[in-house]
């Protein structure tokens, strides 16, 4: 071939540029479909090959290549040089004539996800059409998962029961993959115009649903990352059927949510409610077979072209012979491969030892952070072990700031480190070249796996002793602390070094607010910014129960003693009837004045009460006090709850006329016969209002009973052989 690709080029330059190809190593004729490509390695040559009519390439790592399109004029000459093979010049198509044909041809476009996932109209149309959760760092992550997402078959089997159900939960072990099939799942709503929504609590998620329009719910990790976040599933689970009932009954919503396999097992030993079958039969099982040999090989092929290592180090995995043996490693998944072709983590490496780091990092994955952060500055590691115990959803750069500030000056006090006025927008900058992704208001951690080394290295009590009293928030100390409960699992010689800490956190749990006003926000809309006080009460008493400490008594004391806390309805409203059994009769019961202590959470619970709750919210606070009071129903309490729900019912064809899905006047109507049945009163005028307004949203269709959730199909073994693996990273080659 080369003779007569040299005879053409001749054909086409003028003479005097035609002997730089005498120096020129030349590419594949057709390398890519429209264009042919050579090689310039010296300086000199690159002025000749542009007066030749040549075009750069401006790509990474496209040093000194050049291209010629083909085009009309030379089609005759390139059907002459491809010979037999080719029955017509018109075979021969540029980038215009395939686009035209895909244009005419949607289906297959479609039907092939590499195609529409890198188009530049629908990677634009993504970006622009997601409201609120994403930013700049979404489109950035958009641009990297299109390029290196090999597709696989557990995204049609998702896809297919997503659209049957509405509803999807991606489980599976940490690494996998799960976040990038949710992605890649509501990317594909988004290429039909649909609205993407990440939410990080279901509030989001109620805000936003609108039969009207079609949207598609994001929410990621919605148990926690590292470990099951209790705090979240207290948050979610009690909202989360209604939610997945009311998505399922809209003909325009799609809901997407991601957990690792053994936290959701852990939430349903937790959680009835997560425990539930129409929550089970959403749930979706991504099998690590699903990544087969090939698959597995155009994965850790997609990481590497994309990346910016050097060509030595593509080489060094070629000549080595190690891509099979990564391939094939029992602890291969994307998230290593991610780590491992990112050139953060291979500084000091030199091409040579390449292959070798790749398989140490496989068989210890965690090692691959512990250069990187140890050689980052000390404000840099302060404000990612602030992150680490903040929310696993990413925190607000106001309240990381406030958990930095007080980690960072413990942390230089105790080592003697110099610290700055700026050190947390320098460490801030910093970190964000590989360690953390920063919007417009959050921060979180670029890479999950991150985490996960943090847990590891946090597992030092003397360093837990010092970042333990820092603690600014309810919600910053329930997360130290089930750390420590849960991971470090401390003697009790550890608990007593520990002591203090809690001690000092305990005085100050009361001093944050529960909402904030949003500082973000152009209203006046407030946001969630800490622990529901029920949330910390118990926070205390786990505490108590571990140290059996007086000064934590007086703590919780002055903490239900305090008037000026006003208990919420969702959260409290729920908690409070366990917590007065708890300490009546239960697990609180030795604990010193218990009586007194349930008499005035009665008297908080009553205040609850009065706050007028929605119809489903007060039949849940009674079915609380059924399932842990029962006949202990005081006089007061039950007068308080009469009056509630006669309010309810003498307001309930206002409160129908202003619901306006069918699911929600449906669970109106149970709320209200359950309430109605409490005290003998007459629900039938609003139930029949409900009806009708029913019938005026939408016409009455029978829903379609809930079918078991079908197992994944078994599948033929794909042989990928080593050859075929050599072959295929060939390719990688610059010459």
């Amino acid at each position: 071939m080369s003779h007569r690709f040299n005879d053409f080029v001749h054909q086409e330059l003028p003479d005097d540029a035609a002997r730089v190809f005498n120096r020129l190593y030349l590419g594949q004729l057709l390398e890519m479909p429209s264009t042919r490509h050579c090689f310039a390695d010296d300086p000199e040559i690159e002025g000749d090959l542009q007066w030749a009519g040549f075009d750069r390439f401006d790509g990474r790592g496209d040093r000194g290549r050049y291209k010629r399109e083909v085009t009309p004029d030379n089609k005759a000459a390139l059907a002459e040089i491809i010979g037999c093979p080719l029955q017509s010049e018109s075979d021969i198509l540029g980038p215009a004539e395939l686009n035209r044909l895909l244009r005419e041809n949607r289906g297959i476009e479609k039907a092939h996800i590499k195609l529409w996932l890198s188009s530049t109209a629908v990677l634009d149309q993504i970006v622009n059409a997601a409201l609120n959760g994403f930013t700049n760092t979404t489109k950035d992550e958009i641009e990297r998962k299109v390029k290196v997402y090999a597709q696989n078959p557990s995204f049609k089997e998702a896809f297919d029961l997503l659209e049957k159900r509405h509803v999807i939960i991606v489980s599976g072990p940490p690494g996998v993959g799960k976040t990038t099939l949710a992605e890649i799942l509501a990317y594909r709503y988004l290429a039909e115009n649909w609205e993407l929504v990440a939410v990080r609590d279901l509030n989001d998620g109620f805000t936003k649903i609108d039969d009207t329009t079609k949207t598609v719910f994001f929410f990621d990790d919605f148990l926690g990352q590292a470990r099951l976040d209790l705090q979240t599933l207290g948050q979610q689970d009690a909202h989360l059927l209604k939610f997945l009932d009311r998505v399922r009954r809209s003909p325009n919503a799609r809901f997407i949510l991601t957990t690792r396999a053994h936290i959701y097992e852990e939430a349903r030993t937790q959680s009835e409610r997560i425990d539930d079958k129409k929550v089970d039969t959403t749930k979706y099982i991504l099998d690590v077979g699903v990544y087969t040999r090939r698959i597995k090989a155009h994965i850790l092929y997609n990481h590497l072209a994309t990346s910016e290592l050097s060509e030595g180090y593509l080489e060094a995995l070629i000549d080595h012979e190690t891509l099979a043996s990564i391939i094939d490693h029992k602890n291969y998944n994307p998230r290593t491969i991610r780590a491992i072709t990112d050139s953060l983590n291979t500084e000091g490496v030199s091409a040579a030892e390449y292959p070798d780091f790749c398989i140490s990092s496989l068989d210890r994955p965690n090692d691959l952070w512990e250069k990187p952060f140890r050689n980052i500055p000390d404000k840099c590691r302060h404000l990612l072990i602030g992150l680490f115990f903040c929310s696993e959803s990413g925190a607000r750069i106001s309240d990381l700031r406030l958990v930095f500030d007080a980690t960072h000056a413990a942390m230089c006090e105790q080592f003697r480190i110099g610290s700055g006025p700026k050190d947390f927008e320098q460490a801030l900058k910093i970190l964000e070249s590989g360690f953390v992704a920063i919007s417009a208001t959050t921060v979180s951690f670029i890479n999950p796996s991150l985490r996960d080394y943090l847990q590891e290295y946090l597992k030092d009590i003397a360093l837990l002793k010092i970042i333990v009293p820092t603690a600014q928030l309810a919600s910053w100390a329930q997360d130290i602390w089930g750390y420590v409960q849960e991971v470090v699992k401390p003697t009790r010689d550890d608990r007593s070094q520990l002591l203090d800490g809690f001690r000092n956190v305990s005085k100050r749990l009361h001093l944050t607010p529960v909402f904030k006003k949003d500082e973000y926000a152009t209203d006046n809309s407030y946001r969630y910014y800490d622990l529901a006080l029920t949330n910390r009460l118990q926070l205390l008493l786990q505490w108590w129960a571990k140290f059996r400490d007086k000064d934590l008594v007086q703590a919780i004391h002055a903490f239900i003693a305090n008037d000026k806390l006003r208990y919420s309805v969702w959260v409290d409203g729920l908690a409070l009837p366990a917590l007065i059994s708890d300490f009546r009769n239960g697990k609180y019961r030795t604990f010193p004045r218990s009586e007194e202590q349930a008499n005035l959470l009665e008297k908080k619970f009553i205040e609850v009460v009065g706050y007028d709750p929605s119809s489903d919210a007060l039949a849940q606070m009674w079915d609380k006090v059924d399932l842990h009071l029962g006949s202990e129903l005081s006089e007061q309490m039950t007068e308080a709850f009469q009056a509630a729900i006669q309010r309810h019912l003498d307001e309930a064809e206002s409160v129908v006329d202003r619901l306006d899905s069918e699911s929600e006047l449906e669970d109106h109507q149970k709320a209200l016969v359950k309430l109605a049945s409490r005290i003998g009163g007459d629900a039938d005028p609003a139930l029949q209002h409900a009806k009708a307004r029913i019938r005026a949203l939408n016409s009455e269709t029978p829903d379609e009973p809930l079918e078991p959730v079908p197992e994944p199909k078994s599948r033929e073994p794909d042989k990928f052989t080593d050859t075929e693996i050599l072959s295929l990273f060939s390719t990688l080659r610059r010459h």
